[in-house]
């Protein structure tokens, strides 16, 4: 007589889920940080908006975070569209090339000049900009303007979701969430010394978990 573990009447023997388990932890994992790295960006433009006296209401937070959102489900879409024509393999391995190639990159930009910009992406440096009425609070409008720059940043990483097969709805939402965590977060830790260090830092500890998640999946 075979135990419950293995009996017929068991529709998923104990192995299996143990390893359905584990792969859905990795699956989290790998979406947690995807909407870390993603948003590392929003930590430092909301303390550079607090430290500048500069509010970021909830509305206008949440059309930020819903940029993003939208963003990210359009970019993982893709993703996902390009892993159907050709093998798993090749997606998940050009996925985790793609990752580490950014993540190389936004380390380097630490020790770089900056480039001239457009001028939403010149928001990103000087966030104060958002502010066009100068009222000292970001409107709706304004915070369309500050998502849009700021949702470019998941673009890349939605892509690569897709690539891995993660979900499109999934890691659109944990990537909204830690936006409007991100920006809400810096507005009010902006003198606080470690989330200073790591909104200034922001592009060299994106890039290094960028780096290690892909060479996580390449392992």
């Amino acid at each position: 007589m075979q135990g419950r573990s293995g009996g017929p009447g068991d529709p998923l023997p104990g192995a299996a889920r143990e390893g359905a388990a584990s792969g859905a932890m990795v699956t989290w994992l790998q979406l947690l940080l995807i909407g870390i790295a993603a948003n590392l960006d929003n930590l430092g433009v909301g303390m550079a908006l607090g430290a500048g006296a500069i509010h970021v209401p909830a509305g206008a937070n949440l059309v930020v975070a819903l940029e993003a959102f939208l963003f990210t489900v359009l970019s993982a879409s893709a993703g996902h569209f390009v892993r159907g024509l050709v093998r798993a393999s090749v997606a998940s391995t050009a996925g985790a090339l793609l990752l580490i190639a950014m993540g190389v990159y936004f380390m380097a930009a630490e020790h770089r000049a900056a480039p001239r910009q457009s001028p939403i992406l010149g928001l990103l440096r000087e966030p104060h900009r958002a502010d066009l009425d100068r009222s000292g609070s970001i409107g709706l409008a304004e915070g369309l303007l500050l998502g849009t720059a700021l949702g470019l940043n998941c673009l890349a990483n939605g892509f690569v979701a897709g690539l891995w097969h993660l979900g499109a709805l999934p890691t659109a939402f944990v990537t909204a969430l830690f936006s409007y965590l991100a920006l809400w977060g810096g507005d009010r830790l902006a003198t606080h010394y470690a989330a200073r260090w790591l909104g200034i830092r922001g592009p060299l500890v994106a890039g290094a978990l960028l780096v290690l998640l892909g060479l996580r999946q390449l392992l």
